[in-house]
């Protein structure tokens, strides 16, 4: 990665937010929103940053995020989206993410509207383009900019340019939120996102990379990085009764690791 290519992209990341005067800003705490953010306030543009809060999110996760926008010197609107209740969200089709982002952006437009802001950004790059994301299409549909992704910044660039900016969660896992831990046509359950929430919490301490605890009801699928999975062999046992402990009968790994097509 050409390290002076990505400042040059983050300088004219930062004019185009600048040129947009008053913005908002959708921020989630992860490395993209962080970046954003950043650019945001150092555009000299006026920026609100606006949060989603719910049960589809890790609370620890969310807390962490307010804490990071504090340092950064700014004050999150949060908002509850109670996704749990809408009937579409809940049964868990494979337009799941469109239905997700279409209400919490929508709302984010509200408010924006309410305060005269025209222009409202995500954190999508031009890495997530690779992949299939219904999300984006509610983007498209509501008039969601996406800054990163015109600047034309990778997810490298995005990591790099954080820690040249001495921003503390340059190296934070991606995440996603409990929703996407339940197969599809499954129907979601607060009982079900409260099981995975903690089964992921208990399987903390062990410092896998890319953990993720998929349910099927009375089992649960380990999933982790494919190069943690000698270390998860190694503490197999332990997972196993830590898992089993929240009331799942059996404990499967996937032998692929995370991320494998």
């Amino acid at each position: 990665m050409d390290m002076d290519e990505a400042k040059r992209k983050y300088q004219g990341l930062v004019e185009s937010i600048r040129a947009m005067e008053k913005v908002a800003v959708a921020f989630s705490g992860g490395a993209d929103s962080t970046l954003l953010l950043k650019a945001a306030l150092d555009s000299g543009a006026e920026v609100t940053a606006f949060m989603a809060i719910g049960e589809i999110f890790f609370p620890q996760e969310q807390s962490g995020a307010i804490h990071l926008a504090e340092k950064m010197g700014v004050d999150v609107i949060t908002f509850k989206v109670d996704l749990v209740n809408d009937g579409q969200f809940v049964r868990n089709w494979e337009d799941r993410c469109y239905v997700c982002k279409s209400a919490i952006f929508s709302r984010i437009k509200r408010e924006a509207r309410e305060l005269d802001i025209s222009y409202i950004l995500e954190g999508s790059h031009l890495d997530d383009l690779k992949e299939i994301r219904p999300g984006r299409a509610a983007l498209l549909d509501l008039n969601i900019r996406s800054p990163l992704m015109d600047a034309q910044l990778t997810k490298t660039e995005v990591r790099s340019l954080l820690k040249d900016l001495g921003l503390p969660n340059w190296d934070l896992p991606s995440n996603t939120c409990l929703a996407t831990r339940v197969p599809h046509d499954v129907r979601i359950t607060s009982t079900i996102l409260r099981r995975v929430e903690r089964a992921e919490a208990a399987l903390a301490p062990f410092k896998f990379k890319d953990l993720r605890v998929r349910d099927h009801e009375y089992w649960a699928r380990v999933e982790v990085a494919p190069e943690d999975l000698p270390g998860l062999f190694q503490e197999r046992e332990k997972v196993v009764q830590a898992l089993k402990k929240l009331g799942y009968r059996r404990v499967a790994l996937d032998l692929e690791g995370y991320g494998a097509r």
